[in-house]
């Protein structure tokens, strides 16, 4: 009775499984999904050797709050104008762009700490750029995966993209926490510059999918304007746009002061960062198995309210504890919060908008996601007077406080409208 029953999980699970795996069959798309690892590897990596060399040149809690800042500043205008030039050009051009500007800058800071003339504008500089890039890259990426696989396996596309997502989140932090460790700041930026030049060469290989032409308007302002209205027409699109505000503002602040809470809260060294980053990541990565089977748009709207809330409890107990297994249990629940978030609210926008508009709502999720920078400067600011514990708590409270309310309004723990 016992191995009937086994029988039958293994036998879901499998299915399960190659249901998920069946966008890789599209060569284009298995290309873009491994370039994508290799991207958000690099971008993974950044962030712990960013934060930590920035904590290394100035010692200020607040100043490496400010680096996060930067990282995300031009998001809020990037995200809406490249959104809707991706709905006008070739959205894989566009990202090689993107791609080949992060080479650039992440390799002249790299050089300059080789050469000993390392400094803390000089990671300012790059980190504003590196959030230009994104708010050029990720809008046209995520539109992209819809083009290559059809709103009918968005699900399983995202699940994918997100798997890379997670296994870079574990092994991006780990690598950047041991070259931290063994080449200190300089070697460690050496390899993050080695990671950005791989990530544009798997890039080289992908084409853009064949597409239907769309009529835009001839003022791409016009065009802002009209994804704003078409969003706000789906009470479910919006309310994933408002929650994405919350989470990002909020929340989210709180990973650009990982290096501050390894070193001064728990004292666990650049090891312990990656092994904290690295925690989270493992948290995300088996919080999509229980997500991929998730196929209709009402469980995914519960998916993302519920989701979206776990990783607020989390995160703020995570900030209370001086208990280093403690952090990492709240991290890994943390993960798997935060992964249904991010998981489902991309499903949700690409599988209830239409092709002509994708683009340019996706390109607000964007500018939503840019309201990182808002919650950094609260976040450096009260750090400043209460300590990164409260700070990041109090946070985290607010941002539970606010999704429910979101999520009650539009009936997301009900499956939405």
């Amino acid at each position: 009775m016992q191995s009937a029953r086994g029988m039958r999980i293994a036998g879901v699970f499998t299915t399960s499984v190659a249901d998920v795996a069946r966008p890789l069959r599209d060569r284009r798309f298995r290309q873009l999904w491994l370039a994508t690892f290799a991207w958000n590897f690099a971008r993974w990596m950044e962030m712990t050797v960013t934060g930590w060399v920035a904590l290394e040149l100035t010692g200020s809690a607040a100043l490496v709050a400010v680096v996060a800042v930067c990282r995300s500043a031009f998001l809020p205008v990037a995200g809406p104008i490249t959104g809707a030039l991706s709905d006008r050009f070739d959205r894989v051009q566009l990202i090689k762009t993107a791609q080949w500007g992060n080479v650039i800058v992440i390799g002249s800071v790299a050089a300059a700490l080789l050469s000993g003339h390392g400094a803390y504008w000089q990671i300012v500089v790059s980190s504003l750029w590196l959030g230009a890039s994104w708010g050029i890259d990720w809008p046209s990426r995520r539109a992209l995966i819809a083009d290559m696989v059809g709103p009918e396996r968005v699900l399983q596309a995202v699940v994918l993209d997100n798997m890379t997502q997670n296994a870079s989140r574990v092994a991006g932090p780990l690598i950047a926490g041991y070259l931290l460790y063994a080449y200190g700041g300089a070697g460690a930026f050496g390899g993050l510059a080695t990671a950005f030049l791989f990530a544009s060469l798997t890039m080289v290989p992908v084409t853009a999918a064949p597409r239907q032409l769309v009529q835009v308007g001839s003022n791409m302002w016009r065009d802002i304007a009209s994804g704003i209205q078409y969003a706000r027409r789906d009470p479910t699109v919006w309310a994933v746009l408002v929650i994405t505000i919350y989470m990002n503002m909020l929340l989210f602040p709180y990973m650009g002061l990982l290096s501050v809470f390894a070193e001064q809260v728990l004292a666990v060294g650049p090891i312990g960062l990656g092994e904290m980053g690295a925690m989270n990541g493992i948290g995300a990565a088996l919080g999509l198995i229980a997500l991929s089977p998730m196929r209709r748009g009402t469980v995914q709207a519960r998916a993302f309210a519920l989701g979206s809330l776990l990783g607020c409890l989390a995160i703020g107990l995570f900030a209370l504890s001086r208990s280093f297994p403690l952090s990492l249990a709240l991290l890994f629940v943390g993960g798997m919060g935060t992964t249904a978030f991010g998981t489902m609210q991309s499903t949700l926008i690409l599988s209830r908008t239409e092709p002509a508009m994708r683009g340019r709502v996706v390109g607000l999720l964007a500018f939503c996601i840019g309201s990182a920078p808002l919650g950094s400067l609260l976040l450096g600011g009260l750090v400043e007077r209460t300590g990164p514990q409260a700070a990041v708590a109090s946070l985290c409270a607010v941002s539970a406080v606010l999704v429910i309310w979101a999520a009650t309004r539009a009936h997301l723990f009900w499956g939405g409208r």
